[in-house]
């Protein structure tokens, strides 16, 4: 079975398995963009050589005034991989919105380890959207894998 067939046999069963999908949609691409109820979107990609299916989202933009505090904290976030679980961020180019993605290995994979890495993902997205729209109001939101004591940057 390919890639796709793999994400495809999933996504059938990925709806009734979770209540709070409201719509899947598949693209041409092909990919898929799941909703859910609270008007969250991710997009779930195949990719090859490892097979693994790439989940993402947008975070909105930071306000060009709280951009460097917004980036710092990504940037940090970023090298804090084992913490995060592999979880990155990224522009979609200069002056772009924030993408937040992550990879999970499709070899194995099973319907319970798709549901708990897209509710570990959602977790994760939406502490960085709260943080991304309120960055103005001071203290940071805590961020999963960023505890105060957890962070551990390395050379």
């Amino acid at each position: 079975m390919t890639t796709i067939e793999q994400i495809e046999h999933l996504i059938k069963e990925i709806g009734p398995a979770m209540p709070e999908v409201d719509a899947i949609v598949q693209t041409e691409d092909p990919s898929w963009a799941i909703q859910f109820s609270d008007e969250t979107i991710i997009i779930l990609e195949p990719a090859d050589d490892p097979s693994r299916v790439v989940i993402s989202t947008e975070l909105g933009a930071a306000v060009e005034a709280q951009q460097r505090r917004v980036y710092e904290t990504m940037l940090c976030y970023n090298l804090m991989w084992r913490d995060s679980g592999g979880v990155k961020i990224g522009l979609a180019g200069p002056q772009g919105a924030l993408i937040i993605s992550t990879d999970v290995c499709i070899e194995g994979l099973t319907l319970q380890d798709l549901k708990q890495e897209i509710e570990r993902f959602l977790q994760i997205a939406r502490s960085w959207t709260q943080y991304v729209g309120k960055a103005d109001a001071g203290e940071a939101p805590p961020l999963p894998g960023m505890d105060a004591g957890s962070v551990h940057l390395h050379a």
